[in-house]
């Protein structure tokens, strides 16, 4: 190590002198940065405003993860395979029966057991008898099924590791029982074990079997499966033959129990028959000294008293009209004329000519007197008095009309009376005959019910040797020549295709898992912030015995070195007419390659010529001083304490080039040395002196003074170690970065595993260096 050598140093005292004037500019410039960079740190947010299926991204994704689809559907599909090709084989056979309904009924009448209706409803329920317990059992019987070990579960051999997952095989039955896992055992009679056992078969039979109808006909497809092909037709043959077998006994049986009831219901009626005509000839005997010619002639007279009433009452109306009408005339002589007894009365009609004459006589004495000439005083009382002779002629007319109407009364009464009289007599008679017709009635319908029944016993009778069954079989199953299940290639199909969205869903669920970056569009995505650059990994091939901390010195060729100088030329075109000359670097955690990527900043920038410093600012965890070899007994932390002169704390290293400021750990005061006016007017003058300085800050989520650092630096780099550091935590650093009004140039991806990228197909820094890697030197 050596002196600084063609500018030379600020001598100590100097540097003191000038403190007071040094502090007062740094504040000033310190403030309108943080008030500048404040008003940008909206700028870091991230935008979630396009919310578009990015279809690119999507691919890159399943590309990035193709291993992971591969291995499912391998897997899945090479898994479902084996497990196919180790299931037993099954084949369906399939019988039809056609429903023909009620055909070939000899007898001309409805008969006792109907027939099969062809209606959807009455299928569906013949549907249900041919799947019925009682059917099936009769297939059992006939077929010998219970020792069949294909339907008798107790018949099969259990395989070894079905044997290894019963909880039996390991604890006895009572330890089962006693814990809730298992029932304790009924005991049960020999009969009653040989019935369970047949249900158990009959169960199994029923899910090997399949009743449909087909499409909107009448035919029911009666279809059966087993492990045995010959097996399969035989039971479903023998079912629908049993279903034939069974509509026949039940015709029969219901035509016996029809035929037995009728015979018994016939004797009961042949005796209520004879008893019901017994009693009309009794009663017609007691009642014919009260019923013969005597009823006929009460009934004539009835007759004749009604039309003799019907007159007298017609009569009566008549003279109470006439009444009515006079007496309603009475008083107004104006109105006589028109009552029919009025003009039937000569003297009233001579009185009222003279009324006329009198009337012509007063108007010819009116018009030549005047009206009080006596000769017209004299003819109006004439006619007053002949007025008065007419009203009492009128009123002896309606007396006798009054008169009338009371003989009409009277004979309409007795006429009534008579009548009364004889319907009193006639309904004694009546309520015999009445009686004897109901008793009649009820012989000829007893012996009309007596008739149907034994008509229809003997329709009923000849029925019995004639039924038929309602259904035929029109296809007899065959003997399947290939399996039905399982349809191997089908499922291998579906087995590939699930895996493969399987594995498509597993992709996405690991990504929405990964909870780091790896690329720079991930950077300004999600984060928020510019990715200005990758940095790759160094591996064990590449860096061979090369010293880590001078790489971009001794490999100046390699894709790791041009990395670091491309992150160079972002920096200095973030400001193209004041390009950076204090650029601070700090991460979120430790271990993210920080430390390193500042001496290679500090390297390349040296390597192009400028005077170029690294000052290790984390006084917690230096690393400057190993990295380089240099001696940090004279450092920044004494220098900031005035312990030293700066020309002892800063040192040269030869291989490099590079100035260094070296650190010492000091936990104590490490933020108040930083944030000190002593700092500031340090780095100003150093300005003055070198052409780039690099402050290798501690990370921010870890202690406060990257913050003071950030704001004493033109620009701040963010570093992010590739595929490591946590989202979340790299958004706080960011966001504490951005809070404290720091010049943020981007954030820089560490420790890239270049090949891994390179597939991942991230369009930025990294995928480039993957598929052009021979571009660069070896080494």
């Amino acid at each position: 190590m050596g002196q600084p050598g063609t500018k030379g140093y600020i001598p100590g005292a100097s540097l003191s002198n000038s403190t007071t004037s040094s502090t007062v500019t740094a504040n000033a410039q310190a403030e309108e940065k943080r008030s500048r960079l404040k008003s940008l740190a909206n700028s870091f947010t991230p935008n979630n405003d396009n919310d578009e299926i990015d279809l690119q991204e999507l691919l890159r994704t399943l590309w990035r993860r193709k291993s992971v689809i591969f291995s499912i559907v391998v897997l899945l599909t090479v898994l479902v395979t084996l497990v196919v090709f180790q299931i037993a084989p099954k084949y369906t056979a399939a019988t039809n029966v056609i429903i023909d309904g009620r055909k070939n009924q000899v007898v001309d009448i409805e008969s006792v057991m109907s027939g099969v209706s062809s209606e959807m409803g009455a299928l569906l329920s013949e549907v249900e008898v041919i799947k019925s317990s009682s059917l099936i059992r009769r297939v059992v019987t006939d077929l010998n099924l219970e020792k069949d070990p294909e339907f008798n579960a107790e018949l099969r051999e259990v395989p070894w590791y079905k044997t290894l997952l019963k909880p039996e095989t390991y604890v006895g039955d009572d330890f089962l029982v006693s814990i809730g896992l298992k029932k304790p055992e009924v005991l049960l009679s020999e009969t009653e074990q040989a019935e369970e056992r047949t249900n158990r078969v009959i169960n199994n039979v029923k899910e090997h079997m399949d009743v449909s109808i087909v499409g909107r006909s009448q035919v029911i497809a009666i279809s059966f499966t087993s492990t045995n092909a010959r097996k399969a037709s035989l039971i479903a043959n023998t079912i629908a033959d049993q279903y034939i077998v069974d509509q026949l006994e039940a015709k029969f049986e219901a035509t016996r129990r029809a035929t037995s009831w009728l015979n018994d219901r016939l004797a009961s009626l042949r005796d209520k028959v004879q008893a019901s005509e017994g009693a009309v000839q009794a009663y017609r005997e007691s009642i014919s000294s009260q019923v013969g010619q005597g009823s006929k002639l009460t009934e004539q007279q009835i007759s004749e008293l009604n039309s003799q009433l019907i007159l007298a009452q017609a009569n009566r109306a008549e003279a109470q009209a006439r009444l009515n009408q006079v007496q309603r005339l009475l008083g107004n002589t104006a109105d006589l004329s028109s009552a029919a007894e009025v003009l039937n009365s000569p003297l009233i009609q001579r009185l009222r000519d003279q009324e006329a004459e009198l009337l012509r006589k007063v108007s010819e004495l009116e018009s030549r007197y005047g009206s009080r000439h006596p000769a017209m005083i004299k003819a109006r009382a004439e006619l007053t008095d002949l007025r008065g002779s007419i009203e009492r002629e009128v009123r002896k007319i309606a007396q006798s009309l009054k008169n009338e109407v009371g003989v009409a009364q009277a004979r309409v009464s007795t006429l009534q009376q008579s009548l009364n009289s004889l319907e009193s007599k006639n309904n004694t008679q009546n309520q015999a005959e009445i009686r004897l017709r109901e008793l009649e009635r009820e012989a000829n319908a007893n012996r009309l019910l007596y008739e149907n029944f034994l008509n229809r016993f003997k329709e009923t009778n000849s029925q019995e040797d004639l039924q038929q069954a309602d259904a035929r079989i029109i296809s007899r199953a065959e003997v399947p020549v290939d399996p039905s299940a399982p349809k191997k290639q089908l499922i291998i199909a579906v087995a590939f295709v699930g895996s493969i969205f399987l594995g498509v869903v597993l992709v996405f669920v690991l990504e929405q898992l990964d909870n780091s970056f790896r690329s720079t569009e991930q950077l300004e995505q999600i984060a928020g912030v510019p990715g200005i650059g990758m940095i790759p990994l160094l591996t064990g091939n590449l860096l061979g015995k090369t010293d880590v901390g001078r790489f971009p010195t001794h490999k100046p060729g390699s894709a790791t070195t041009e990395s670091v100088r491309s992150l160079r030329t972002s920096l200095m075109l973030s400001n193209v007419d004041n390009p950076p000359r204090i650029v601070g670097i700090t991460s979120t955690v430790p271990s993210e390659g920080k430390s390193t990527l500042a001496a290679w900043l500090a390297q390349v920038t040296s390597n192009s010529g400028q005077r170029t410093l690294l000052v290790d600012c984390d006084l917690r965890r230096p690393t400057v001083h190993k990295t380089f070899g240099a001696d940090n007994k004279h450092s920044l932390v004494e220098l900031l304490a005035d312990e030293c002169t700066i020309d002892q704390a800063i040192k040269k290293d030869e291989e490099t080039g590079l100035y260094l400021l070296p650190a010492k750990v000091t936990q104590a005061n490490a933020l108040d040395l930083l944030s000190s006016s002593h700092m500031q007017t340090t780095l100003m003058a150093l300005r003055e002196h070198f052409d780039f300085i690099v402050l290798d800050a501690p990370p921010i989520l870890a202690v406060s003074d990257s913050k003071v650092i950030g704001l004493m630096a033109d620009k701040m780099l963010y570093v992010v170690k590739w595929d490591s550091t946590p989202r979340g935590l790299v958004k706080a650093g960011l966001k504490e970065t951005t809070e404290a009004g720091i010049d943020l140039a981007g954030a820089v991806l560490t420790q890239v595993n270049v090949k891994k990228h390179a597939k991942y197909g991230y369009g930025d820094y990294g995928y480039y260096y993957g598929r052009y890697k021979d571009y660069y030197a070896k080494g």
